[in-house]
């Protein structure tokens, strides 16, 4: 029997643990319609950025040197961001996706 387990977390939450910002990409589907998507990480005062599987790996790690995830555990998969939305002429902060949502199995 295999047990998964999930983890939800905000976006602000990834943030802290990587020490990154989520860059979002937006492509145009249709005139109606953008999809917002997770690019990278980006790195304060500075424009490097940080591959989202490394990103999600440090993220890992540090749910597990916290115990939220059981030292045995090895591997993880994790989904990004994404939607579709109507066009807007502006977007904000608030209009991006808001969870990254990590998971495993016992």
């Amino acid at each position: 029997m295999n047990i998964t387990t999930i983890i939800e977390l905000e976006n602000q939450e990834v943030e802290q643990i990587t020490g990154a910002k989520l860059v979002f990409s937006q492509e145009q589907i249709d005139s109606h319609i953008v999809e917002t998507c997770v690019e990278c990480f980006k790195y304060e005062g500075s424009g490097d950025c940080l591959d989202t599987e490394k990103a999600m790996q440090t993220v890992f790690e540090s749910l597990k040197q916290k115990g939220l995830i059981p030292a045995e555990v090895q591997d993880f998969s994790f989904e990004m961001p994404s939607c579709e939305k109507l066009k807007k002429p502006e977007y904000t902060e608030e209009d991006m996706p808001q969870k990254v949502v990590l998971s495993f199995t016992l």
